[in-house]
């Protein structure tokens, strides 16, 4: 299974608001179209999606850690996961940024974002509360159909205090032509929010937005955490299509974004 990063660079960066790459049509016509057409059914990846009667726009997620044992999943969807949610894709990651890394988070691996111990994210269990350890995972994740007024699966936001990066990889469907559903990425309004306690989930008028990035099939979007990595999703609109997706990540078991860090 090739590698999203198999053709990103160094020169692939942007760093306006904070460091990210976005790549387009970042996988071979081919082997996307396999994975667009494996892509699980919304009622595989959440169980009694049938039920629910909200006014939709939910996330549901099936991790790696379960892909990899469910016998009616494709295995170009076992492949893809196992490639991006392991070490080497881990190093991949660590040397494309390399340079962009916030120093708080290289001094809570050592100096090094390799050479640690790794494993997979098991949503059902806690991580380690001893030693260092990363988690991986490349889970698939939907978001249902908006049935009502327009929302936003989540508004501006920093990602959670012990990540190391956050990674979406698109597959709208050919027949999905609903509006909205935006990545957008922000910067800081009026200065730095003390995350103490850790604050996630910010006003508006915390921040503002700077890039607006479309949900496009076969479309890589890729960040290292920091204290300036704020993003959010843009209001979807009322659509009776499933937005599609990969969300890859790693993280360790300890929080260490707990200050107003460094510039990014």
């Amino acid at each position: 299974m090739r590698s999203l990063l198999a053709h990103v660079t160094h020169a692939d960066i942007r760093t306006d608001p904070f460091p990210h790459i976005i790549i387009p049509d970042v996988l071979e016509a081919g082997l996307y179209a396999e994975l667009a057409a494996g892509f699980p059914a919304p009622g595989r990846i959440a169980p009694g999606l049938s039920n629910d009667r909200g006014r939709g726009n939910r996330r549901y997620v099936l991790s790696a850690s379960m892909l990899k044992i469910m016998d009616d999943v494709p295995d170009c969807w076992k492949q893809f996961a196992a490639r991006h949610s392991g070490p080497d894709f881990l190093a991949e990651v660590a040397a494309l940024f390399d340079g962009h890394w916030q120093p708080s988070m290289l001094a809570a691996l050592g100096g090094r974002l390799t050479g640690h111990p790794t494993s997979l994210v098991d949503l059902t269990q806690p991580p380690a509360t001893t030693g260092l350890e990363i988690r991986q995972d490349a889970r698939l994740e939907i978001n249902t159909p908006v049935r009502e007024g327009p929302s936003s699966a989540r508004g501006p936001h920093l990602d959670t205090p012990n990540r190391l990066f956050s990674g979406l990889f698109y597959l709208r469907a050919p027949e999905d032509d609903s509006q909205g559903g935006e990545l957008c990425l922000y910067r800081w309004r009026d200065g730095v929010v003390p995350p103490s306690p850790f604050v996630q989930q910010l006003p508006e008028t915390a921040v503002e937005e700077v890039v607006r990035i479309p949900y496009r099939a076969n479309q890589l979007v890729l960040f290292p955490q920091n204290i300036h990595a704020l993003h959010g999703v843009g209001m979807r609109w009322p659509t009776p299509h499933t937005r599609r997706y990969v969300f890859i990540t790693a993280e360790i078991n300890r929080d260490w974004l707990t200050g107003p860090g460094e510039p990014a």
